[in-house]
């Protein structure tokens, strides 16, 4: 039997040779009629509903002689207008002039409405290519807009992700996990720049992704100006007792400067993945010695930590010197989350964020590289908003207020 792909892209074929299947077999010998009769009652409401507005601002019908007219028929023309339904062709009346109509359904030279606007944004935030997110909407409704179209539609996220850079931010947290994804963006060049996120935990232990910048790499200034920014906007850490990173300089660095009183956590995840690249004779110690390490950041106590790595490092010392030299350096600074033994599964790694950095490069990976700063910007912000909409359940899922050779494949934001 031959697979069929299911896959999210897919689905909207498939479903059409599903179709066709059934249709030759007689099982749904009148399912397109139906589609088609649905199609074109929903022309006749909108044409309904377009004829009702020309006539209420107008002031009179067709043909009509009231003393409320205010305007005389001068024709019509036609229109197309798409809807999460499919394309719909419409008459739309005209006037001589002496006033301007405006009809509810859409503004002055608008083809498309909003809500398929913001479906296409969606598919592509959801992880569809720009040509992908072509097929699917003409498979399922009929209509699509082109793969170019596609990428424009980012830039009327804008205005939201100035709002989010702008906005005042209430000085709640406790707790602040700072780490980087990297992305290829064309500059003057084709460069690899980092993207600096930093989420914070709640004083109720919810949390949320307060800030996020393009940056040339983790240095000391990039990171720094991103806090300062956050500390202007409000963020002035009355409550904020650790934050947590990986071992870049750069990032401590800032830290210490914006945040002097804060207690640094060194992400132990990083830590044990550092100790595991260290390792000599892989095939002979990692395992064991991974399990070992592991069991350190699993004891019940900062006492009983300590004693297990002294264990360890004792060990292993002989068998793997240089992974264990590495080991013990900024070791302490790993275990700071015993200090606040109830929030340990907040602050003792970065995987909270790491989960949604992860899920961040999975729906950009289909584009090989960004065509600029501006769009690594917007695709970024608009998936991250996207995060904030899935985590309210009780809220409606679906809305908006939201990589390496000549083989690269630009995001088009023209």
């Amino acid at each position: 039997m031959r697979d069929i792909n299911l896959s999210q892209e897919n689905l909207a074929v498939q479903w059409q040779y599903v179709k066709r299947n059934l249709r030759e077999l007689g099982v749904i010998a009148n399912f397109d009629d139906f589609e088609q009769r649905t199609q074109r009652k929903l022309n006749q409401i909108i044409q309904d509903d377009i004829d009702r507005e020309f006539v209420e601002q107008i002031g009179a019908g067709k043909y009509e002689h009231a003393a409320t007219r205010q305007d005389k028929r001068k024709g019509s023309y036609e229109r197309y207008l798409t809807t999460t339904f499919g394309t719909t062709k419409l008459i739309i009346p005209r006037t001589r002039g002496k006033i301007t109509i405006r009809f509810s359904l859409f503004d002055k030279h608008q083809r498309r409405r909003k809500k398929f606007d913001n479906a296409v944004i969606l598919a592509m935030l959801l992880g569809l290519s720009t040509r992908k997110q072509k097929r699917v909407f003409k498979a399922m409704i009929g209509s699509a807009v082109s793969s170019g179209k596609a990428s424009q539609l980012m830039k009327t996220l804008e205005g939201d992700l100035a709002e989010y850079r702008m906005q005042p931010i209430e000085d709640k947290y406790k707790y602040l996990l700072i780490d980087g994804l990297w992305v290829n963006v064309m500059t003057d060049r084709l460069r690899e720049m980092v993207i600096l996120f930093v989420m914070g935990i709640t004083i109720d232990n919810q949390k949320e992704m307060i800030a996020f910048k393009l940056a040339s790499g983790e240095t000391e200034q990039e990171v720094e100006s991103l806090l300062n920014n956050l500390f202007r906007r409000g963020l002035e850490g009355k409550h904020l007792k650790v934050i947590a990173s990986d071992g870049a300089k750069g990032i401590r660095a800032a830290i210490s400067t914006v945040y002097p009183y804060a207690r640094w956590q060194l992400c132990h995840t990083h830590k044990l993945r550092n100790l595991s690249s260290n390792i000599r004779y892989k095939k002979r110690h990692q395992r064991k010695m991974m399990a070992d390490a592991r069991a350190i950041y699993k004891s019940m106590s900062k006492r009983q930590a300590i004693k297990r790595f002294n264990r360890f490092c004792h060990r292993w010392q002989n068998l793997e010197h240089d992974a264990i030299r590495r080991f013990r350096k900024d070791f302490y600074d790993t275990i700071v989350y015993y200090d606040f033994f109830d929030d340990k599964d907040f602050i003792s790694t970065t995987n909270h964020l790491e989960r949604d950095l992860e899920e961040v490069r999975r729906r950009i990976k289909v584009q090989s590289y960004f065509k600029n700063p501006r769009s690594a910007d917007l695709w970024t912000y608009g998936i991250i908003s996207q995060f904030r909409i899935e985590d309210r359940e009780d809220e409606p899922k679906f809305m908006f207020t939201l990589i390496k050779e000549p083989k690269y494949e630009s995001v088009q934001l023209s």
